[in-house]
């Protein structure tokens, strides 16, 4: 067991009033001198002039793929573009290599495609399609992560000193955990909470004093709409305290933010990005407007069949590398006078997330539920989609009051579609315990008796 991961371990053994003191502790001195030379780093690469990033990147490119030209796998993959690997002088030399998609590193086993010697450990991704794919993070990965995202959080005021809610998918024993590593109460995303767990909850954000809340868009929504209605005094204290907002891991669909905002403050961010640790970008200007850091990883923009896919190449990672990595997101890019990419937004998530209607058409669910005005979000708490066959679709209303008239609360104006609705009580979750708005694997909800 490595260092940090033991020390990762330990410290979600220690006491909140301990590990309260303790977070005072700079993560320099917990995650070592890695840490503060990716604090650098950072600085250093995000006001750098376009030939010094342009020149980062080559040699970047160069030590990458002369560390992994010996492995079978890279090898290959790299030579079938019929380009020669030895010869990366410039970015054109580097948009001749080809482009890799999970589908190509799970077809390898791990330790075929990897070199174990620089890995820490085992990580496994797969999101809503429950379709994983093994790789390994470097030994430095969590000063890297760490450096990177305590920069992100600075924006809105956090250091880690300061205590903050967390509210993910986690299922635990208790309402709440402590973790002394971020400083953070976890709360249980799986428990029905009453008046009386509220109230315990209050008392402890009361008397550690909780300024900040980092969490799935989605579930810290769900989690304040609940409140609102059983705990007001809760949301009173959040009002007074609560100094900004993280939101992690999932898209801050434009509903669930507003919301969340117009509750509690305005002073959040939001981030892109994914398990295998290829691409960070965040809100370093505007809202939904996503800067990559190049001291994280490379981040490109490809046109394939008119639609522009974020790609990435980590050059940290040793021991399972991302060489333009297709993550299969779709965005639209801004790019700078040279051909950086300096921007972008995200169009439509996940490749996937979309429905085909009457005429074969792609209709992206961001746009169909979040670009249009539908009166059923006021009286609903979630809405999920779940397409089975072409030009048709299922709505799923999640409430816990009886909505009688939802077909004339939704917009479905210009929709070649077939839509049937159907309310439950509870959203579908995934195993993570996001709420997607794509419902992809089969689910058998039962329509509310209410």
């Amino acid at each position: 067991m490595s260092s940090v991961t033991l020390q990762k371990k330990i410290g979600e053994l220690i006491p909140i009033e301990v590990g309260v003191l303790l977070s005072h502790l700079p993560f320099k001195l917990r995650l070592g001198r890695d840490y503060k030379q990716y604090q650098q780093l950072i600085e250093k690469l995000l006001c750098a002039d376009p030939d010094h990033r342009r020149s980062y990147i080559v040699e970047s490119f160069k030590n990458i793929i002369s560390h992994f030209k010996n492995n079978d796998f890279y090898a290959h993959h790299l030579r079938s573009s019929g380009s020669g690997i030895e010869k990366i002088t410039n970015l054109g030399n580097i948009t001749r290599l080809p482009l890799l998609v999970k589908s190509q590193l799970k077809a390898v086993p791990l330790i075929e495609r990897s070199n174990k010697k620089y890995a820490l450990k085992e990580f496994n991704t797969g999101g809503t399609t429950g379709v994983p794919l093994s790789f390994y993070v470097e030994k430095n990965f969590y000063s890297r992560e760490w450096s990177h995202m305590h920069f992100i959080w600075e924006r809105i005021g956090y250091d880690p000193s300061k205590t903050k809610i967390t509210i993910r998918g986690r299922s635990l024993k208790n309402i709440y955990e402590y973790n002394f590593n971020q400083n953070e109460f976890l709360i249980n995303a799986y428990h029905a909470y009453d008046s009386k767990d509220y109230s315990k909850l209050l008392k402890i954000f009361k008397q550690y004093n909780t300024e900040f809340i980092h969490g799935y868009p989605s579930s810290i929504y769900g989690f304040l709409k609940d409140a609102s209605v059983k705990a007001p005094y809760l949301i009173d204290f959040f009002k007074k305290n609560i100094k900004g907002i993280m939101f992690g891991s999932e898209y801050p669909s434009p509903q669930y933010r507003t919301f969340i905002e117009d509750l509690l403050t305005e002073n959040s961010i939001s981030w892109y990005g994914h398990t295998e640790g290829v691409i960070l970008a965040c809100e370093l200007n505007q809202k939904y407007e996503y800067v990559p850091f190049l001291s994280y990883g490379y981040a490109e923009a490809v046109k394939i069949d008119n639609f522009y896919h974020l790609v990435g190449t980590s050059f940290s990672n040793l021991a399972s590398p991302f060489i333009r990595y297709n993550t299969e997101d779709l965005i639209d890019p801004d790019f700078d006078e040279i051909g950086f990419l300096r921007s972008f937004r995200i169009t439509q998530g996940r490749i996937g997330e979309f429905v085909i209607d009457k005429n074969g058409n792609h209709i992206s669910l961001t746009a169909l539920i979040f670009g249009r005005h539908h009166k059923l979000f006021n009286v609903v708490d979630f809405i999920q989609v779940q397409q089975n066959n072409p030009g048709a679709i299922t709505v799923y209303y999640s409430s816990t009051s009886f909505i009688e008239n939802a077909r004339e609360l939704f917009d479905t104006s210009n929709l070649h579609i077939d839509i049937e609705f159907k309310q439950v009580r509870e959203p579908y979750k995934t195993t993570l315990g996001k709420i997607p708005l794509l419902i992809k694997k089969s689910y058998e909800a039962t329509d509310s008796e209410l």
